[in-house]
């Protein structure tokens, strides 16, 4: 709820925005000129998040940007993206590729929150027996699911006596994309090198577009207007309506909020604020179906929300990394690298394992995509697709985006289960 009630000026909004703006122009600059950037596919929001903490109020001080504010941002970024992703609704019949992607996901989760807790129970009675053992849940949250939903749980933790849990996780999921970027990337190339793709020979096959970021010849078609300009800009439309989605999420969670403090479970209304997002997917999704069911969902547009949804998650990456508390960081940097060490070479050997038997068609494919999406996010997982098959001629990138959905949706459940410490 703190996020809600969080004072902030319409001045220091705007200065928020035009920094991480500016700064994602930056990390556009760098991919497209610095060869470093693009040999690992470093994403702009990537790179403007880690200049963002260079640069920010921990370490030289440039720019003067508040952490906490940073974090507001993402709480409510985290619900306007599930928004977005719910009101794009329309998820065509899984393949049964990506229905064992999808359980691939889940199995990961599960492994996941599983070494962290073992690796932080570990160290509680061997060396700091003052370490919170939630910490180990913030594994899965970082690597699995990604900043934002990293932030809002390990934040709500607050309440029951663990104050760093939000750093922790943005903290965890940041060396998540460091993970997937990097490592993912080596065992692309020396996958392709050893002869385990089934397209490619060669590592350095990508387009300069895909290399650099930036598209010069026959730009792809972003969207189609759904409404007359001359009437109404079909992106206020979209714009208009997530909104009004969000407030209702939000009058929703208060309503929920009421009825647990009626209930005698006040205690619990922490937790339920963390959960904002979920409530968003859900009316998000329940109204495409009925704008399906009225036949009226023509007037959504599949490349607005697409576009809407990326320019949020941008930010939304962004801004996390740069919430980050280097001095937080520091005091849990042993028991954050031990759990991220184990962690990846866990999600490393077991999805390989799963994926050279359960596979038969483009089993190294699907590997690299779902060891970047368990990582980082289905971006990054994407990102080591387009390596290994740099036209998308295979269904591999489809099935992953299509058992994302699978995921997030028997992943809900898991995300109260790891909410119970």
């Amino acid at each position: 709820m703190t996020a809600w009630t969080h004072a902030l000026t319409l001045g220091q909004f705007m200065f928020d925005v035009a920094v991480v703006g500016g700064l994602l122009l930056v990390g556009v600059a760098l991919r497209r000129y610095v060869a470093f950037f693009q040999r690992y596919l470093i994403p702009a929001n990537l790179i403007a998040g880690f200049a963002g903490l260079v640069l920010g109020p921990e370490l030289l001080g440039w720019l003067d940007f508040s952490l906490e504010r940073m974090g507001v941002y993402v709480y409510h970024l985290l619900a306007l993206t599930f928004i977005g992703v719910g009101l794009q609704g329309g998820m065509e019949k899984p393949s049964r590729g990506a229905l064992h992607l999808g359980f691939i996901q889940i199995m990961t989760f599960l492994l996941q929150a599983l070494v962290g807790l073992a690796v932080i129970l570990g160290m509680v009675y061997l060396v700091d027996p003052d370490l919170v053992p939630a910490a180990g849940m913030l594994l899965p949250l970082g690597f699995g699911m990604g900043p934002g939903i990293a932030y809002t749980i390990g934040q709500s933790w607050e309440a029951y006596g663990f104050p760093e849990g939000g750093a922790i996780g943005l903290t965890v999921a940041a060396i998540g994309f460091l993970v997937a970027y990097f490592t993912g990337i080596a065992l692309v190339r020396r996958g392709i090198q050893r002869g385990h793709a089934a397209l490619v020979r060669e590592a350095d096959t990508l387009d300069a577009a895909t290399r650099t970021g930036v598209v010069q010849d026959q730009p792809p078609v972003a969207a189609r207007l759904t409404f007359m300009p001359g009437a109404v800009e079909p992106l206020t439309v979209h714009l208009a309506l997530i909104a009004v989605l969000y407030l209702g999420t939000y009058g929703l969670t208060r309503l929920l909020a009421a009825g647990l403090t009626a209930a005698g479970l006040a205690h619990e209304v922490p937790t339920l604020w963390s959960f904002h997002f979920i409530l968003a997917n859900l009316l998000a999704f329940g109204l495409r179906r009925l704008m399906r069911r009225r036949r009226v969902d023509h007037l959504l547009d599949e490349g607005f929300l697409h576009r809407i949804t990326g320019v949020l998650c941008d930010f939304l990456i962004a801004a996390s990394i740069m919430a980050i508390s280097l001095r937080i960081a520091w005091n849990y940097l042993g028991p954050i690298l031990l759990m991220c060490a184990v962690g990846t070479v866990v999600t490393y050997v077991s999805i390989k394992y799963v994926a050279q038997r359960v596979f038969a068609d483009y089993p190294f494919e699907r590997f690299v995509g779902i060891y970047g999406e368990m990582t980082g996010t289905i971006s990054s997982g994407l990102a080591l697709v387009r390596v290994a098959d740099p036209e998308l001629a295979t269904p591999v990138a489809q099935d992953l985006v299509l058992s994302s959905g699978l995921a997030l949706a028997f992943g809900f459940p898991l995300l109260v289960v790891i909410n119970l410490p």
